[in-house]
C-alpha cells in the first residue's frame, strides 16, 4: 500500500516521465485502489480551487444580473433604443447563465456541486482511458493486468495540478497542454505496466487518447444539441 504523503513525489516524477512512480504503482498490491484515491484527491483539490476562484470572481464584480442588464442597456443605446429582440435576449440570458455556472460567478451554493461533478467526470475519463489503453496494449503484445494498467494510468492526473491556478479569477490552463502531457504520461504508464517497446506503447497510448477524444466529442455534441434544443424552448 502506497503512502499518501508520497503522492507529491509520484506526481512530480510522473510529470517528467521518470519511471519510478509507474513501477511503484504497478507493483502495489492494489494499483486500481491507489489510482482511485489519487484521481479523486486531485479532482477534489482542483474543485476547491475553482470554488475559491468563483467566490473571488463574484466578490470582485457586480451582481451578475446587473451586469447583464447593463449590457442590454448599452445595446439599446447603441441601436437607438431598438436593442435585441425578445428571443435573442432569452438566448443571451441562457448563454450567460451557462458561463456563470462554468466559472462559478454568482452561483451561490451550486458551485459546491463541483466537488461531486469534477471527481465523477475525472474518474470516468480515467476508467475509459485505462480500459482503452489496456485493450490496445494487450492487442500489441502487452502482458500487464487491467489492475496494473489502471494504477499506472492514474498518474495522468499529474498535469491537472496546473488547474489549481484557477483559484485566481480569469486564469485558465490550455486543454491542449493537459491532453498532450497526459498522452506522454499514458505512454510511460503503458510501457511500464505492459513491458512494451516504445513504438507499441506509444501506439497503445495514442489509441486510448483518440478513443477518449472521440467519446468526448460525441458527448459534447449530444450535450450541445440538448442545450441548444432546450434553449430554443425557453
Amino acid at each position: 500500500m502506497l503512502q499518501p504523503e508520497n503522492y507529491p513525489r509520484y506526481l512530480g516524477q510522473a510529470l517528467v516521465l521518470e519511471p519510478d512512480p509507474f513501477v511503484e504503482m504497478v507493483d502495489d498490491d492494489n494499483p486500481w485502489v491507489e489510482g482511485l484515491f489519487l484521481v479523486t484527491s486531485i479532482a477534489v483539490l482542483v474543485g476547491l480551487a475553482k470554488i475559491v476562484g468563483g467566490l473571488l470572481l463574484t466578490a470582485s464584480l457586480p451582481d451578475p444580473n446587473a451586469v447583464l442588464e447593463t449590457f442590454f442597456l448599452a445595446l439599446r443605446q447603441v441601436t437607438g433604443g431598438a436593442g435585441l429582440p425578445a428571443e435573442a435576449q432569452e438566448q443571451v440570458r441562457f448563454l450567460w447563465d451557462l458561463w456563470r455556472s462554468a466559472v462559478g460567478y454568482g452561483t451561490g451554493w451550486l458551485r459546491l456541486l463541483l466537488l461531486v461533478s469534477l471527481p465523477a467526470g475525472w474518474l470516468l475519463q480515467w476508467l475509459v482511458t485505462g480500459l482503452l489503453g489496456y485493450g490496445g496494449a494487450r492487442l500489441l503484445g502487452g502482458q500487464g493486468s487491467l489492475n496494473q494498467t489502471l494504477g499506472a494510468m492514474a498518474l495522468m492526473v499529474a498535469p491537472r495540478l496546473l488547474l489549481l491556478v484557477q483559484v485566481i479569477p480569469f486564469t485558465q490552463v490550455s486543454s491542449l497542454l493537459l491532453w498532450t502531457w497526459g498522452l506522454l504520461i499514458a505512454y510511460r504508464a503503458l510501457q511500464t505496466a505492459h513491458e512494451l517497446p516504445y513504438p507499441r506503447a506509444a501506439a497503445a497510448a495514442l489509441f486510448a487518447f483518440l478513443g477518449m477524444a472521440l467519446l468526448t466529442a460525441l458527448v459534447a455534441t449530444a450535450v450541445g444539441f440538448f442545450l441548444g434544443f432546450w434553449g430554443g424552448l425557453l
